[in-house]
């Protein structure tokens, strides 16, 4: 009896723990890469235009690790699953402000929504992760 109630509360607390889970299947999970086209920035009356960036997202089981031009940071993220997409959250280490990805299910793009002024990039995917 007291092997029952152990193996029950074992199965119900593994169980809790793997119902937050939410990665991404395996076939989505991949090295995906673009570029940011060029756009303008206004300050009072100087109009300055920076130049287009590489962008790269690497989407493993439970993280992610985005590198733009030479800034680079990794972190986790959250999934919405739609009919046809996921909507990827990603939370940005010392800023409030999250990164939004759309990944298409059927063609296996990702839609990055830039932040203001920034424009939105699409990213086409590259092959598998790479191994540790």
């Amino acid at each position: 009896m007291k092997r029952n109630k152990a193996l029950f509360i074992l199965v119900f607390i593994i169980s809790f723990t793997q119902t937050n889970a939410q990665g991404l299947k395996r076939k989505y999970r991949g090295v995906y890469q673009g570029e940011i086209p060029t756009y303008e920035l206004h300050f009072g009356d100087q109009q300055i235009t920076v130049a287009p960036s590489n962008i790269s997202i690497f989407l493993d089981k439970d993280s992610v690790y985005i590198e733009v031009g030479t800034y680079n940071y990794a972190s986790t993220y959250s999934v919405i699953n739609l009919s046809d997409k996921f909507e990827i959250t990603v939370s940005r280490p010392n800023s409030g402000i999250p990164e939004l990805l759309v990944l298409e299910k059927k063609t296996r793009e990702i839609y990055r929504q830039g932040l203001y002024p920034q424009p939105d990039a699409l990213l086409k995917r590259q092959g598998k992760l790479p191994r540790r």
